[in-house]
């Protein structure tokens, strides 16, 4: 500590690096270490690092690559041998580092001229790796690795003490706060300086009383994304590999350490800056922190950033040509705006409730009766709902500029019928929601809103001092503050106006302070706050969902200062973890749930999804409902009809023949007889049961990699392992599974697949009929949308179906995932397939449901009346809610609204426009191996090798996640689990098409 306690010198003249030439570099490598090779240089902003790659010795696959370090010539030769011996300590503890190489003379560090004066010279080994900054996405995993890393270096260099280690180094954050303040005069943009001295007082002020008592350490001083090299894993994640750079290594706060990591995160996320959480959580698993470090860290992660940005302004005005400091200078101000642009009380309270330490409360109304309002107008305040529970929006009526419109409305019709109307603190509005976008909005209120029909005069709750600026009053008592938007200070009468506005004036309880017209909203803050202060830098009005539990460190629920009940504000996601455990314990775990930490869906609107947050994302995977989420005509017919009727089908009403007769409209002739049930499930067991009772035989073929429900009878015929594993194991002796005809990866490929698929199926139904199991039903969906929306390869199906029938067969087409219009060009999947006449082949039973009810449980088995009477034998068949007058009434709507609103037409003009662009996305994308489907029903095969086409299941699965954090809902399905799931809705737009295709393609590009 002798050269920090002795004084602290200044930083303003600065450090340029070494003045050395390539040449010069390699004559004093080739003298002092014998090196030669190829040679380039690495960045460095005050040293100079070059890289050599030896020449390859007959028995090796490349030469050997090491590291020449030329240090600047301020650095001391104590603290070049404390460096060393820091590596050697990583090293000892199992953490890849550089690590020191004699020269020929056996020493680990040499002394050359260099531009006229002594520099210490080193050759380190070189740690193989890609610097994690080229790494564009960071992961919550891979940001709590940095963490656990970063924490293992502290715990690894406690203890190691070295004269080495006292440094007078710029980076010290102990002497961060005089570095700034020396150096702000490199930055020149006025407004640019101000933040950056505004945030320096807020530190100021925020370390004083901890900084005596962080613990001090040697640390390394600089483990950033710089100096942390990875290697890419299985899913294209970075996997940490190894620590390079031990030049800032010195005694420093032992929290400093994981200020300077966490600053490494905000330029990859600059819309989150509490995703640094991870890192901080993960490191306090490995060295807890104390009370003062996690008080200490927000600050020090703001003024490590304000150094960045200070000196790296420095670096370049005295260090002409230094493009690696040039090239950061962007970088190293985002890394300096992100955390102080986000108050450290928020922040630190956001780090304690992630390391589940003690979170100080924020202010507190503590009402004494005495409320902004007069009672009698308290009592009358209507209170507006505009969260997701809202049944007055709706519609979508909430988005984008309608949604401040429809909100003004419905607080003005409020305030008319009761004086005057309020919104809730804490809840998050779908009118500021923004729709599907890559980041959460900010739509969660910090305060609440006051409308009325004319002016309103406001009493004070509490005793205190009035100010008035910018449109903002104050009135506090010390300890919190009342902030009031959109308001005029009132004294005794007299309007507070100019310079004396922001002059304090006091008032007692009850005491009217201030005046509203119209509009108003209130706040409650923690501690003394100016009227001028609120108007500059005041509470966000709307924060993220994921913020705002921070938030409540420094605000308040003012509800009760209007005379109202308190909100229930509540943590984020908080809900859908609650749900989920619910769900687990009640809900048997075997009916599954899409990921790991699912958003609470209560809310839809067309081909987006709602969380309780508010935020909305994109559905790629709802075929289920087709019309799309939250129909209005829909859900007005299903409440007109509840109104009026809902019964069984055994009852006489006209809704069942009419949806009867539109089904068979529908398809070719010959179809007559329609038979209504539940679901697709339901819908193939029937099926199969009316076509063995049809055949007299029990022998049924299907395709490998199938589903078809999950009924005895369904399941049995259901091939697929991804919906269950044993499926080949506990397949039914009268069941026959053909092989999956499929052209891109299955035994067949090219133009004739469809062909050698058929001769290989005809071959298995002779080989049964020899063998006394002639084949009665032949089952298959027209295209295998289990398998990702798989193409039937051309011939097959006519053929399958011809043979199976001249054997005395009948075949089901299963169109409860691909029918009803989805493929655009065809409203049945047969239907595309053609027969050796030209004519698209024609099923003995279609089965269909999903789409059919838009999620109402409605499905159909349609056949000729033959095959439906054989049932007859065997008793009446009957579904309770399978043709009730409900059931029957909203199917009628669906195929009404199908019709209106062209949904079929749109399936095939956006998904063709969609498909286009997922192929053009394939071209620049090696991940993708193909593109199957038509219509809205596609998949998006990923492969590691289009050569091996070797499935990519794990970046699937990858993606998938990653794609729900910047709001798109897409699902892998397939028996290799490598394809994704595209089947919007069909009101699907070119819009979402967009949408979905640049937020894949900015997935796949920076990196899962």
């Amino acid at each position: 500590m002798a050269a920090f306690a002795e004084g602290i010198p200044s930083f303003a003249e600065g450090l340029p690096r070494p003045n050395v030439t390539i040449d010069e570099v390699r004559r004093i490598a080739a003298e002092l270490y014998g090196v030669a090779g190829e040679v380039r240089e690495l960045g460095s902003q005050q040293d100079r690092n070059f890289l050599f790659t030896e020449s390859a010795s007959a028995t090796e696959a490349h030469g050997r690559r090491v590291l020449f370090k030329i240090s600047n010539r301020a650095v001391r030769r104590d603290e070049i041998e404390a460096q060393n011996e820091a590596m050697r300590r990583m090293h000892a503890a199992g953490h890849p580092s550089p690590a020191p190489l004699p020269s020929v003379n056996g020493r680990d560090i040499e002394t050359a001229d260099v531009d006229g004066a002594p520099h210490s010279i080193r050759l380190l080994t070189f740690v193989e790796g890609t610097p994690l900054i080229d790494f564009e996405h960071f992961s919550a995993d891979t940001i709590a690795a940095m963490g656990t890393l970063v924490g293992q270096v502290v715990a690894t260099l406690a203890g190691f003490e070295h004269p080495g280690l006292d440094r007078a180094l710029q980076w010290d954050l102990r002497v961060g706060e005089q570095l700034v303040e020396e150096l702000i005069g490199y930055v020149v943009e006025p407004e640019r300086q101000a933040f950056v001295l505004g945030a320096l007082e807020d530190v100021t002020a925020a370390l004083a009383p901890v900084k005596d008592e962080l613990p001090l350490q040697a640390i390394h001083g600089d483990l950033t994304d710089d100096n942390l090299v990875a290697t890419a894993g299985a899913l294209g994640r970075p996997e940490l590999s190894g620590i390079i750079d031990f030049g800032d290594v010195g005694t420093g706060w032992r929290v400093a350490e994981l200020a300077v990591a966490c600053t490494a995160v905000f330029h990859h996320d600059p819309a989150r800056p509490l995703a640094v959480l991870p890192l901080i959580r993960a490191f306090d698993e490995v060295v807890p922190l104390t009370d003062a470090e996690i008080d200490a860290l927000w600050p020090l992660i703001v003024l490590r950033g304000a150094t960045l940005v200070v000196s790296g302004l420095q670096q370049v005005a005295i260090d002409e040509g230094n493009d690696y400091a040039e090239a950061a200078l962007n970088r190293e101000w985002t890394i300096f705006a992100v955390p102080a642009a986000l108050d450290s009380r928020v922040a630190t309270s956001a780090i304690r409730r992630a390391l589940g330490r003690t979170v100080a409360p924020g202010p507190d109304a503590a009402p004494s009766g005495a409320t902004l309002l007069d009672p009698e107008l308290a009592r009358r305040t209507r209170i507006i709902t505009l969260d997701h529970t809202s049944t007055a929006l709706r519609d979508g009526s909430w988005l984008g500029d309608e949604g401040a419109e429809a909100e003004a409305q419905l607080l003005l019709l409020a305030a008319r019928t009761g004086g005057v109307a309020a919104t809730r603190f804490g809840e998050p509005r779908l009118t500021r929601s923004v729709g599907v976008s890559r980041d959460a909005p900010a739509n969660v209120a910090t305060g609440v809103e006051l409308y009325s029909t004319g002016d309103l005069a406001l009493t004070a709750p509490f005793a205190g001092l009035v100010s008035s600026a910018e449109g903002h009053v104050t009135l506090t008592d010390g300890t919190r503050t009342l902030v009031i938007a959109g308001a005029r200070g009132l004294i005794e009468g007299r309007s507070l106006e100019g310079e004396s506005a922001a002059v304090p004036t006091r008032v007692d309880e009850g005491d009217p302070f201030a005046e509203i017209a119209g509009w108003a909203q209130v706040s409650l803050q923690l501690g003394e706050v100016s009227a001028v202060d609120a108007a500059a830098a005041p509470v966000p009005r709307f924060v993220t969902a994921q913020e705002f539990p921070a938030w409540l460190a420094v605000i308040g629920d003012p509800s009760e200062l209007i005379g109202l009940a308190p909100s229930e504000a509540r943590a984020e996601g908080a809900g859908a973890g609650e749900t989920l455990r619910a769900r687990l314990d009640t809900y048997a775990p075997l009916q599954g749930h899409y990921y790991a930490h699912p958003p609470q869906f209560e809310r839809g609107w067309r081909e987006m999804l709602i969380d309780t947050d508010g935020r909305h994302y994109l559905d790629m995977v709802n075929n289920v409902t087709a019309l799309g989420h939250g129909h209005p005509v829909l859900a007005d017919t299903v409440a007109q009809q509840w109104r009026m009727l809902n019964t069984n089908s055994r009852f006489n009403y006209a809704s069942v023949a009419e949806l009867s007769t539109r089904l068979l409209e529908t398809l070719p002739d010959g179809f007559d007889t329609v038979l209504l049930v539940n679901s697709g499930t339901e819908a193939v067991d029937l099926a199969l049961r009316l076509t063995k009772a049809f055949t007299g035989r029990d022998d049924v073929a299907c395709v490998e990699e199938s589903y078809h429900g999950w009924s005895y009878a369904a399941d049995a015929v259901s091939t697929s392992t991804s919906d269950n594993p044993l499926a080949a194991e506990l397949r039914a002796p009268w069941v026959h599974a053909f092989d999956a005809p499929n052209g891109y990866r299955g035994t067949h490929r090219g133009e004739d697949a469809g062909q050698r698929y058929a001769a290989d199926a005809l071959a298995e139904l002779e080989r049964l009929a020899a063998a006394g199991t002639p084949i009665g039903t032949f089952i298959a969906e027209p295209r295998n949308g289990n398998a990702g929306a798989i193409e039937v390869p051309p011939g097959y199906l006519a053929a399958v179906y011809d043979a199976v029938r001249a054997g005395g067969g009948v075949v089901i087409s299963d169109e409860v995932q691909v029918g009803y219009g989805r493929q655009g060009d065809v409203f049945w999947g047969f239907e595309q397939h053609p027969g050796p006449d030209g004519e698209p082949i024609v099923p003995d039973v279609v089965t269909v449901a999903k789409a059919m009810g838009n999620g109402h449980p409605l499905g159909a088995v349609i056949t000729r009346s033959e095959i439906a009477e054989a049932l007859a034998d065997q008793g009446t068949f009957f579904s309770s809610a399978g043709g009730s007058t409900l059931s029957a009434r909203l199917g009628m709507t669906v195929l009404d609204i199908m019709r209106d609103d062209r949904l079929q037409e749109n399936a095939r003009e956006v998904g063709g426009y969609l498909r286009e662009q997922l192929l053009g996305l394939a071209e620049r994308q090696p991940l993708i191996g193909a593109i199957h489907g038509r219509g809205l029903y596609q998949g998006i095969e990923l492969v590691r090798d289009r050569e091996t086409l070797e499935p990519a299941a794990a970046e699937t699965l990858a993606l998938c996640d990653r794609m729900l954090a910047i709001g798109i809902i897409v699902q892998p399905t397939g028996d290799r689990g490598n394809v994704l799931k595209v089947k919007p809705p069909l009101c699907f737009t070119k819009e979402s098409a967009d949408t979905f295709v640049a937020a894949l393609d900015e997935v796949l590009t920076r990196g899962l």
